[in-house]
């Protein structure tokens, strides 16, 4: 069964101007007959006014009222609820976005090839799975919370660029990925699945792990690079440490991939997910969003030449 609530119900108020525009609508077609007597040139005054007397036009009343109300339910945050297959984890994608990134033994760098996978990773998952993103070198930065709308998680993967505090720290990566599942506050298994080549300099193996069991966290981890490694702006050689990503994955439950160029990856990404039948809760607001704006725009559109003859 399919139901919808909202996150900000105060603003379906707005709804109340829908019966306002329809009056001022109807009013209006009553004005504009009435004043059509007065005037004995109906053609001068339809061209003048622009509009067509005894022609309702309720194409242009319904539009606008779709294009409101599209407006209002976005406004007011709504989500639609209803049984699908998903799955019992909610995930936080750890994207490297330090300087060993930059290296191009794949091409045309590992970072978007980290991006890359991201996004496949995100496509390839059932509806109604909450996914946060970061971007981590000597910092972590917060590039989506944890949502499962796959516009947006897609989008925070594409605004990771590389970062400005130099060094690699997974330690510091996991406890913010910590914080976001602490804010959701829900009984979902956590995961996190760390994209890196795992050139950290910053924190230790078994104090990253300690952290991940004290947290119920699952550490999954892809290793981005080479076999024989690239150079990189540092001008050394930057292999993958394939052994330090094993250990982290292996001593938290998850599991270890490699990536060695940007289409690699899609045949694994199920033994990530463990799905479930479950009630799911999709935010669709920013798809009401993007139906007002382009429903806007036709109106627009016809509004500007229906009497008009392109030159």
């Amino acid at each position: 069964m399919v139901s919808i609530s909202f996150l900000y119900p105060t603003y379906l108020w707005f709804m109340l101007l829908i019966p306002f525009f329809v009056f001022v609508y109807f009013f209006g077609l009553a004005y504009t007959k009435k004043k059509s007597f007065v005037f004995s040139n109906f053609q001068a005054l339809e061209r003048f006014y622009g509009i067509e007397f005894f022609s309702k036009n309720f194409f242009v009343l319904y539009l606008n009222i779709l294009i409101l109300t599209f407006f209002v339910l976005s406004l007011a945050g709504a989500v639609v609820s209803f049984s699908a297959t998903t799955s019992s984890y909610s995930y936080v994608l750890l994207i490297d976005n330090s300087g060993s990134m930059s290296t191009t033994d794949i091409s045309p760098s590992r970072l978007v090839a980290a991006k890359s996978a991201a996004k496949k990773f995100v496509d390839s998952l059932p509806l109604g799975v909450n996914v946060g993103v970061i971007g981590f070198g000597g910092e972590a930065v917060v590039y989506s919370e944890l949502v499962n709308d796959k516009m947006k998680i897609k989008m925070g993967i594409d605004n990771i660029d590389y970062g400005t505090v130099e060094g690699t720290n997974i330690y510091n990566a996991i406890i913010s990925a910590d914080r976001l599942f602490d804010k959701m506050g829900n009984e979902k298994f956590r995961s996190v699945i760390v994209i890196s080549d795992g050139q950290v300099n910053v924190g230790e193996a078994p104090q990253i792990i300690s952290f991940a069991e004290r947290n119920d966290i699952v550490i999954n981890t892809i290793g981005v690079g080479s076999e024989e490694g690239g150079v990189s702006k540092y001008n050394i050689i930057s292999k993958v440490d394939i052994d330090f990503l094993r250990s982290l994955a292996f001593n938290s439950e998850g599991n270890f991939f490699r990536i060695e160029d940007v289409g690699s990856m899609e045949e694994s990404f199920d033994l990530l997910v463990d799905k479930i039948d479950d009630e799911i809760d999709v935010d669709v607001s920013l798809y009401f969003l993007m139906g007002a704006v382009f429903l806007f725009t036709i109106n627009w559109i016809l509004f500007n030449l229906r009497f008009r003859v392109f030159p």
